[in-house]
């Protein structure tokens, strides 16, 4: 959950930029609050995109935004979603083993900056199989049988988009930089209507 909202003495300033229309600031704050959201969502969207090997469309999904009003002068961007299965990042086979008629070893990778990585624990190889609800999944056995198997995930978005250091501290500074330039751009719209 991320919230955006305003410093103690925002209003105030726009109150004193607005002169005899100060009634008026109150819908200004609210709705540079908003337009900001919007703008945070997007940048949040595009950096993840960025970082992870994901659809954006899979991050916008993901974030709803619950407005700011004219009294609660915050908008929250929340982020919902578990943890995602394999499956929807990169994942393709290695080269075939030779000898043995072996499958090939799944190789899967999360992070764009990263390689990827062979999905083997041990001598268990993970694989990729059709379930009878005809979902598709990448697991891996958990023994030497042929039962349990446990489907393979990585972060759910609100973790990746949460994340400080690749993806919410970068979109950060921006949010604040926004804010300001919408509050001049609504307060403009204003007086010049």
């Amino acid at each position: 959950m991320i919230e955006i909202s305003y410093d103690s003495n925002m209003l105030a300033e726009i109150e004193k930029k607005l002169g005899d229309m100060r009634n008026e600031a109150p819908k200004v704050l609210k709705n540079a609050i908003n337009q900001t959201a919007k703008q945070a969502r997007k940048e949040l969207a595009t950096e993840a995109q960025k970082k992870y090997v994901v659809k954006s469309g899979r991050f916008n999904k993901a974030m709803k935004i619950k407005k700011a009003t004219a009294r609660n002068f915050a908008a929250i961007i929340k982020t919902t979603g578990k943890a995602m299965g394999l499956k929807d990042f990169k994942v393709s086979p290695a080269t075939m083993q030779t000898g043995n008629n072996r499958p090939p070893i799944l190789k899967a990778k999360v992070l764009k900056a990263g390689g990827m990585k062979s999905l083997e624990k041990g001598d268990l190889k993970a694989f990729i199989t059709k379930f009878s609800s005809k979902h598709l999944a990448v697991v891996q056995r958990r023994g030497k049988k042929r039962f349990p198997i446990k489907t393979l995930s990585a972060n759910s978005i609100p973790i990746m988009l949460g994340n400080k250091q690749r993806v919410y501290g970068i979109v950060e500074p921006n949010i604040k930089k926004n804010l300001k330039v919408n509050v001049e751009k609504q307060v403009k719209k204003v007086l010049e209507a």
